[in-house]
């Protein structure tokens, strides 16, 4: 229990440290992405949610007509932690490289550690190739989330199911950033979040629930990043490579 509350507290850091001189430009851009998806996220609810909801409602027998609310809170809250982990991987893929750099300064910033010079686009390409194995990890098991929806009685616990599925990916990518920098290899990321996996899912559990939150979902992405960086920093400073170079 205290691995997962210290977990929800690198969140809290990050948020702490988006103001941090040297790091203002850098949290823009993931801002301004983070903005766009929660705009794509209420537009699909209000045009496309709410009727289709409607529609199954009226499907309903007259004799489970009392469920309708019940059906409407399910199938909302489904449909939103559903779009909402689809958006976040294709946003993420596409900030990605900004998202690095956001990484790579505060690591300089705020734990005096600087990661190898690359060049922009080398940085880019690097980065995407390694969302590309991480979208490899997410959709098999994305697509065992969405046949799960299907199954009628798990219906009632499937917004809990999703919640921690998508609070665990959420995790992934934002520790991910950091460990990329730092040449840790995706096999040993993802045994490093397993061997922290209270800390790592307390992390991504709370990236994931102020996504909820209006004003705190806009400012998640750079926070996250930060508080991926920290907490790489603190579990992780043995495995930091030997070419990398310390600020003196």
């Amino acid at each position: 229990m205290i691995n997962f509350i210290k977990g929800m507290s690198y969140l809290s850091l990050g948020m702490v440290h988006l103001p941090t001189k040297g790091l203002k430009r850098f949290v823009i851009l993931p801002i301004i992405f983070n903005l766009f998806v929660f705009i794509g996220l209420f537009y699909l609810i209000y045009h496309y949610l709410f009727p289709l909801s409607n529609y199954y409602i009226n499907q309903l027998p007259s004799w489970l007509s009392f469920l309708s609310g019940v059906f409407v809170f399910f199938f909302i809250v489904s449909c939103f932690l559903f779009f909402l982990a689809t958006f976040t991987v294709l946003f993420n893929l596409v900030a990605a490289p900004f998202n690095g750099l956001l990484a790579e300064r505060a690591q300089y910033l705020l734990r005096n550690q600087m990661i190898p010079e690359l060049t922009f686009a080398e940085i880019t390409v690097r980065t995407i190739k390694r969302q590309m194995q991480f979208i490899r990890y997410f959709f098999p098991r994305f697509l065992g989330m969405c046949v799960l929806f299907f199954i009628p009685f798990i219906h009632p616990f499937f917004p809990f199911l999703w919640f921690a599925f998508n609070s665990w990916i959420l995790s992934m990518q934002y520790q991910d950033y950091a460990m990329d920098n730092n040449l840790v290899d995706f096999k040993t990321m993802r045994q490093l979040m397993k061997q922290n996996k209270d800390e790592s899912l307390g992390f991504g559990l709370f990236i994931n629930f102020i996504s909820f939150i209006p004003i705190l979902n806009i400012i998640s992405m750079p926070a996250g990043v930060i508080g991926g960086v920290l907490m790489f920093c603190d579990r992780h400073s043995q495995r930091l490579p030997p070419i990398l170079i310390r600020k003196q």
